[in-house]
C-alpha cells in the first residue's frame, strides 16, 4: 500500500511540476523513479546504472527506427508484395531480432559489472510492471 501511495504521489507531483514537459518526458521521469525504487538503487548505484541503461535504450530505439519501419511498411502492404520482397522483409525482421538480442546480451554483460544477476532480473520485472501499469492507466 505504501508503495502505491508513493507512486500516486510521485505521479501527481510530477504532473503538476512538469506541466511544460512532453508526455514522453513525463513517462520517462516516472519510469526512472519506478525502476530506481524497484531496484532500491543507492545514489551511487543509480549514477553508474542510468548512463548504461539510457545508452542501451537509445541503441534499442535506433535499431527499431532503422529496421522496423521497413518491415512495418512491408507488412502494411503484405497482400500486394511478391514472394521475393516477402523473403527480403522476413530476412530484415530476423536480422533486427538478432541485433536486438546481441544488444541485450551486451547490456546484461555491462550490468553484471554493477549488480547481481538477481537485480538484473528485478530490472526486467520492473520494466514489465511499469509497462503494465502504463497500460492500465491508459485504459482508464
Amino acid at each position: 500500500m505504501k508503495k502505491y501511495i508513493f507512486y500516486l504521489a510521485f505521479f501527481l507531483i510530477s504532473t503538476l511540476s512538469f506541466g511544460q514537459e512532453t508526455e514522453d518526458e513525463k513517462i520517462e521521469s516516472l519510469k526512472t523513479a519506478f525502476i530506481t525504487e524497484a531496484l532500491s538503487l543507492t545514489p551511487e548505484e543509480a549514477q553508474a546504472f542510468w548512463p548504461i541503461y539510457n545508452l542501451f535504450e537509445d541503441k534499442k530505439e535506433a535499431l527499431y527506427d532503422a529496421k522496423w519501419c521497413e518491415v512495418k511498411n512491408g507488412l502494411d502492404t503484405i497482400e500486394e508484395i511478391d514472394e521475393a520482397k516477402a523473403e527480403q522483409l522476413l530476412a530484415t525482421y530476423l536480422k533486427m531480432k538478432e541485433e536486438r538480442l546481441k544488444l541485450r546480451q551486451e547490456f546484461v554483460a555491462e550490468l553484471e559489472k554493477l549488480m547481481s544477476p538477481k537485480k538484473i532480473l528485478m530490472l526486467k520485472k520492473a520494466e514489465h510492471d511499469f509497462h503494465k501499469m502504463l497500460l492500465e492507466k491508459y485504459k482508464k
